[in-house]
């Protein structure tokens, strides 16, 4: 889009009247749209130690897992088919966790084949086609219920969120194995929902958003453009004045009062999307809701959602987020956004939903914008928010993710919703599609994670091999190989981390130390000479040359155990310090500091003393980082700090990111 056109849109989106918000920065217009396309994970093979047992675990223990908890919801699609008798009797929205396994099998089996687990979905998709009835219509709670309340409430039955995932799903299963039985499911769901709702039909917005991101999905897949325009329809319904119950809330949502649970804001029907420049309500409705803006903003190229995605973007990352990236407080009883600055570490919900969620919209965001600060954003999410959830052996979760325990909380194999488990399950096998992206000048390197990839550039076939030792160290081969000698760009992410700062983009969290450029700026080397004059653009590093076959380059990124402080205005932080390193955060469990648990409160840690080393014995081989504490008689303790994604992974016990420092 041309620069003044995307400007105008801006100025004329952020006039102002009495309903709509003001951006939360007065910098959106820094980021001009790139339009990168995204590489798929189908494309990319991971072969990396850190994440391959992760995807490993995943399929032999999560999916099965997961399967065997959600019997009673598979049972009600046997009962809505007719081929059993009973009741439905789970949640609203059970049919979305058995929807979202499906993805995340069809997602496994790209890295590993496993007939079993094939067979059974493939009999389990047989028992959903039953399941729907003639004109199109699938949910089991109304076929197997009372048909009649069949799209009577759709703020509470879930009706639209279960076709996103079953659309999501049919895409996922088709692309991996070919088999589109599934996928007729959805276009026959899709074509009837189509007939019910938009222009000049019932003009309604879900109560949870995921159908408009999955239609689009849908749409790509078919290449049906009525799913593109029922997607735009369904985010643009959101707001209608014409619709929207529009008697003012009793309180201010950034008000220490609770809200109605159903009020407008809980689901962001209280203003039109490209108006909505404050992230609030319920922060999986509105991650799933940012996504599919940035998808048909994606595909339209029209700036309309720009301005809206940008100051959203910039509202969460620089108030409304914890230091291991994830979202959701308790404040309003909503397990949504609250008000800024306002991040408890021991009732924090940050739930997994929301952190998978968010790391998929910031993906899209880079995509969309091209600044490595999305990047950045993802591989904090990654590797603390978005997998601090599964256990070591990817069959235990949480659904809220903690900064701080008393030792009660701990990983549970199931949830009532079970929307987190079936989550995670189809996000680990997936991560391939953050690595890498690409325009018409060449290819982004954008997550260090090992694996063997193929791109399109320029229309000449790239095989990509990249091997990497993060998140231990800081590692990275990666080696470029056309089929014939090309010219095109390649940009490589250089993370904030290694440059100075935290996350570029936002001050909400800063080291609290100092170091010279050459302890944390990566060396980089090309075909076994250091790289002469580097070129540096929106946070990634650009090589422009004719690739040969064979061609290597090789990055160290000094990976340094450092302090964290928190902005002054988060109560919760001051006079405290987190730690990381690298794109970690890390905690203090009781397993390993007991005497500091027992005297918290009187002893300060000495953050300038830190040593990393990594213990191969330890939570199946991490790098911990010892240090000092003292209380007011001088006296003296060595703690031990592991990464936070780990922690609860042995013996009950206290936990917490933040300590009172010296």
């Amino acid at each position: 889009m041309p620069k003044n056109v995307y400007h105008w849109i801006l100025l004329a989106a952020t006039i102002g009247t009495a309903c709509t918000e003001q951006p939360a920065s007065d910098q959106l217009a820094s980021d001009e749209p790139a339009y990168l396309e995204a590489v798929s994970y189908r494309d990319v093979r991971i072969v990396d130690d850190f994440w391959g047992s992760k995807i490993h675990r995943s399929r032999v223990n999560g999916l099965r897992s997961v399967f065997a908890e959600v019997e009673s919801s598979l049972a009600n699609f046997a009962i809505a088919a007719g081929m059993r008798q009973g009741e439905h009797n789970q949640m609203m929205a059970s049919d979305s966790d058995v929807y979202k396994m499906i993805q995340g099998v069809a997602h496994a089996l790209h890295h590993e084949s496993d007939a079993e687990l094939e067979a059974f979905t493939d009999q389990l998709i047989d028992t959903i086609a039953a399941a729907q009835l003639p004109d199109g219509y699938l949910f089991t709670p109304h076929i197997a219920g009372d048909r009649t309340k069949r799209w009577t409430d759709i703020n509470r039955d879930h009706e639209l969120y279960c076709a996103g995932h079953l659309f999501e799903a049919a895409v996922a299963y088709y692309e991996v194995t070919g088999k589109r039985k599934l996928l007729d499911v959805a276009i026959r769901f899709a074509d009837h929902i189509d007939s019910i709702f938009g222009p000049g039909k019932r003009q309604e917005a879900p109560g949870h958003q995921e159908i408009e991101l999955a239609l689009y999905a849908l749409y790509q897949t078919t290449e049906n453009e009525k799913y593109l325009r029922l997607a735009t329809f369904f985010l643009d319904e959101r707001g209608n004045p014409a619709r929207v119950d529009t008697v003012p809330p009793a309180v201010d949502p950034y008000a220490n009062t609770p809200l109605r649970w159903r009020h407008p804001f809980y689901r962001q029907d209280h203003l039109p999307v490209d108006r909505q420049y404050h992230a609030r309500g319920h922060g999986v409705r509105a991650v799933y809701m940012y996504s599919a803006m940035a998808d048909v903003e994606m595909e339209t190229q029209s700036g309309r959602y720009l301005p809206a995605l940008d100051s959203l973007w910039s509202d969460i990352v620089t108030k409304k987020m914890y230091v291991t990236a994830g979202i959701g407080t308790h404040e309003f009883r909503d397990e949504g956004f609250g008000s800024p600055y306002k991040l408890p570490n021991a009732s924090a919900y940050s739930e997994t939903c929301s952190g998978i969620g968010f790391t998929l919209w910031s993906n899209r965001m880079g995509l969309l914008l091209g600044q490595s600060k999305y990047a950045d954003l993802v591989e904090y999410l990654l590797y603390n928010a978005a997998i601090s959830s599964v256990s070591m052996e990817g069959d235990r979760f949480f659904y809220r993710n903690l900064l701080e325990s008393d030792g009660a909380y701990q990983r549970r194999p199931w949830f009532n919703p079970a929307c987190c488990p079936s989550n995670m399950v189809r996000f680990l096998p997936a991560i391939g599609s953050l690595v890498y992206a690409k325009d018409e000048q060449g290819i982004y390197v954008n997550q260090f994670i090992g694996n063997d990839a193929n791109v399109l550039v320029k229309d000449q076939p790239v095989s990509l091999r990249m091997e990497s030792q993060f998140p231990w160290e800081g590692n990275v081969s990666l080696y470029v190989n056309p089929k014939e000698a090309a010219f095109f760009d390649l940009r490589i992410r250089i993370p904030g981390w290694s440059r100075g700062n935290f996350l570029p983009g936002s001050n909400l969290y800063a080291y609290a130390d100092t170091l010279a450029n050459d302890q944390i700026f990566p060396s980089i080397v090309l075909n076994g000479a250091p790289l002469k004059d580097p070129i540096y653009t929106n946070g990634y590093l650009l090589i422009q040359r004719t690739w040969q076959p064979g061609d290597r380059i090789s990055l160290s990124f000094p990976m340094e155990a450092r302090p964290v402080v928190g902005h002054p205005e988060i109560e919760d932080t001051k006079g405290k310090v987190a730690l990381v390193r690298g794109p970690l955060v890390y905690c203090l469990e009781e397993v390993d500091n007991p005497a500091y648990f027992r005297d918290k409160e009187n002893h300060r840690i000495h953050y300038k003393t830190l040593e990393s080393t990594f213990e191969s014995d330890l939570l199946e081989g991490v790098v911990a980082v010892t240090t000092r504490a003292t209380n007011a008689k001088n006296e003296s303790l060595d703690l031990t700090y592991v990464p936070y994604h780990r922690w609860a992974n042995r013996a009950n016990g206290k936990m917490q990111v933040w300590a009172r420092s010296e």
